[in-house]
């Protein structure tokens, strides 16, 4: 009976899977080629979607399989394959259904809004939406903080990456900021000496996805399985077997949507990478969020803005795009893309100062939760923890709180997740470099295939398997660390 409870789950898993595709093409269309009005209807299919997997996974007669399923029986792939399960049920057990649908309902409105402020710069457009879909986000926490005996806020961020620890998290963020403030000066001070030429040449949208394209083609991006298109805010999503990234193109910043372009890469070859016989089951899926922005950052901060990948990069531009001179030389795409900036907007900072701003959503959402931080407030708080961090005044709201979809989207407690990815990826780097002493001598030439081939085994393999943990402790010998992320930092720039 065990077996058979089991074989039914999994078939049960597999349809709510599926139902997460078909929301993830949804997703992905209303954010790229969607026409505008239909933006209230696509909010009813996406509430529809969501309600329905919820009905699936938080069935009583799931339950029952569930209370059935000897663990002892199963083969070990299985167990770590039964325990996704029970964590997912337990999730969505504990959220009413109507509540699960106000939620999809809601974040889909708030995100046009969102569209709407940004086209407009003014917070106060979105304002309305906003809080609607804060008050149910903090219904949701409070009812996953009480089943999970921990804080709201630690309930959301489990929603991304399981087992975290807000505590945890604070300390090493201290850790690490006690480190970087007196480090970022040091460094701006440092290269002020540099000779870096900017880049003056526009670089038309269509050139820039031509490069794009052939830098992902070059890594291993499959575009039969996957595809690039535009969008407001880059972001990685589609479906199993069909994984779609998007990018934004600045013409006079060609740097800013190539490096997008190889963020999300990162994602995508992780998502490309999970175990086939695995697809549709828990087990199967990428290991939390914290892992996926690690396989991101690798690919971004470590690989693409090493030297060698510029010594790359720059013989591709040249002969491939006719980009030539001294501006687009190997020496200065590295200065340029070592620069170390105090600059308003995450997606485009650096690697050094990105963590601060990480620190400062980490910050706001505990404040918004804990109901310190009114919505009306966002702006002149944000501007003021800004300011203590980088001791710089926001200039509009499009540079401040509006520059993030994630807020808008109802993914508050997400992004903690990409400093931890950052650190992470420091880690998974180092043994990396140890593992492949010929590194950067294969990137130099265009050869990915055996860095790809060696995170597939190490990382993309074990989809769901493991920990995060658990994966850090097989593959570096050690749990998460800040001090591999600090030692990067100091070797790459001090």
């Amino acid at each position: 009976m065990s077996i058979e409870a089991y074989k039914e789950l999994k078939n049960i898993f597999s349809q709510a899977s599926i139902s997460s595709d078909i929301e993830g093409i949804l997703h992905w269309d209303m954010s790229t080629m969607m026409p505008p009005n239909a933006r209230q209807q696509r909010a009813n299919q996406l509430a529809f979607m969501a309600k329905l997997k919820h009905e699936l996974i938080s069935d009583t007669y799931v339950s029952d399989l569930v209370a059935k399923v000897d663990i002892k029986s199963l083969e070990t792939k299985d167990k770590a394959n039964f325990t996704e399960m029970k964590r997912e049920h337990l999730f969505l057990s504990a959220l009413p259904g109507d509540l699960v649908e106000s939620l999809s309902k809601a974040s889909a409105t708030c995100e046009g809004k969102w569209q709407e402020a940004r086209e407009q710069s003014e917070f106060a457009i979105v304002k309305e939406p906003l809080k609607e879909l804060l008050n149910l986000t903090k219904e949701e926490a409070t009812i996953l903080g009480k089943k999970l005996n921990c804080s709201p806020y630690e309930a959301l961020i489990q929603k991304y990456e399981p087992l975290a620890q807000v505590e945890k998290i604070t300390s090493v963020f201290n850790d690490l900021k006690e480190f970087l403030i007196p480090s970022i000066d040091t460094i701006i001070e440092k290269q002020k000496n540099d000779t870096v030429l900017p880049i003056i040449e526009k670089v038309s949208s269509k050139t820039q996805y031509e490069i794009a394209e052939s830098l992902m083609k070059t890594v291993g991006f499959d575009f039969t399985r996957g595809r690039l298109d535009k969008s407001e805010h880059p972001f990685c999503g589609g479906a199993t077997d069909d994984v779609r990234i998007t990018t934004r193109y600045n013409e006079r910043d060609p740097f800013s949507s190539l490096e997008g372009v190889m963020h999300e890469t990162g994602h995508a070859m992780y998502e490309l990478g999970l175990p086939k016989e695995w697809q549709h089951q828990p087990a199967g899926r990428s290991r939390g969020m914290a892992m996926h922005e690690s396989q991101s950052l690798l690919i971004e901060m470590q690989i693409t803005r090493s030297f060698a990948f510029k010594k790359f990069l720059s013989y591709l531009l040249n002969n491939s795009f006719g980009l030539k001179g001294k501006e687009w030389s190997e020496d200065n795409l590295y200065a340029l893309g070592t620069r170390v900036n105090k600059t308003y907007i995450r997606v485009e900072a650096d690697e050094v100062t990105y963590p601060l701003h990480i620190m400062l959503r980490f910050n706001m959402e505990q404040m918004l939760l804990a109901n310190s931080l009114q919505i009306e407030d966002i702006p002149s708080i944000w501007n003021e923890e800004y300011k203590k961090l980088f001791g710089i005044d926001v200039d509009n709201d499009i540079n401040g709180c509006l520059q993030d979809i994630h807020w808008y989207a109802g993914l508050i407690g997400y992004f903690p997740t990409y400093s931890l990815g950052a650190l992470t990826a420091a880690q998974f780097a180092y043994t990396l470099r140890k593992e492949i002493p010929h590194l950067d001598a294969d990137i130099e030439e265009g050869k990915f295939s055996i860095l790809i081939s060696w995170l597939r085994k190490n990382i993309h393999e074990k989809a769901s398997f493991f920990s995060t943990n658990e994966v850090l402790e097989q593959v570096t010998k050690s749990p998460l660390n800040a001090k591999y992320f600090k030692e990067y930092i100091t070797n790459r720039y001090l």
